[in-house]
């Protein structure tokens, strides 16, 4: 885990901000339902006439995250492009993207972290070492041109050891995105699992 600093914008620019954390830790999920919100919002970004894919996956189809905390999210500009969904009804998992672009921001979940798109920090001398690689079952063949990294098969052990020391409710709030209590968060138009 290290501290991390840098700014960050959607694909299109009108969403900007910065993200400020003394504690980053990094992880690159290849389960069906983050492949899955990073193709449809790829899909959906198409049918707006984008060219290029705002959501970027590995060669496995894994999704890169930086674990923060929501309180060292900072939107700066564009707040009034952001889009809150669920995946599925009932979901635990608030993902948040740039309406604008399609851009998959960051996603926060019932334990209060914050999983950032890691994509978004533009220089790689910024983000921090890959600390996991998880759900490794779920992940592609690939192509063959990049030697598959090690990956767990489901979560690793050291998990369950690492995250909750990570986990403090002082700092979830305040939040980049507001969600009231009893606010209807609509399911993701044309989900599919990767």
């Amino acid at each position: 885990m290290q501290a991390i600093k840098a700014n960050f914008q959607c694909h299109c620019g009108k969403v900007k901000g910065v993200i400020d954390s003394p504690s980053a830790l990094r992880l690159v999920c290849y389960c069906r339902d983050c492949r899955g919100y990073y193709n449809t919002l790829n899909n959906l970004a198409a049918k707006m006439g984008l060219l290029e894919p705002p959501a970027k996956l590995d060669p496995f189809g894994g999704s890169d995250f930086t674990q923060i905390y929501p309180s060292e999210i900072k939107i700066l500009e564009g707040k009034n492009q952001l889009e809150t969904c669920i995946i599925r009804e009932k979901s635990g998992v608030h993902r948040t993207y740039a309406k604008c672009c399609y851009t998959p921001l960051f996603s926060t979940g019932p334990s209060g972290a914050a999983l950032f798109n890691s994509n978004l920090i533009s220089s790689d001398d910024q983000k921090c070492e890959v600390n996991y690689r998880i759900i490794g079952r779920q992940a592609l063949k690939g192509d063959g041109s990049v030697k598959k990294p090690p990956m767990s098969f489901s979560v690793p052990f050291g998990w369950f050891f690492t995250m909750p020391k990570r986990i403090k409710k002082d700092k979830i709030l305040p939040s980049p995105v507001e969600i009231k209590e009893g606010q209807e968060i609509k399911v993701l138009e044309g989900f599919k699992e990767g």
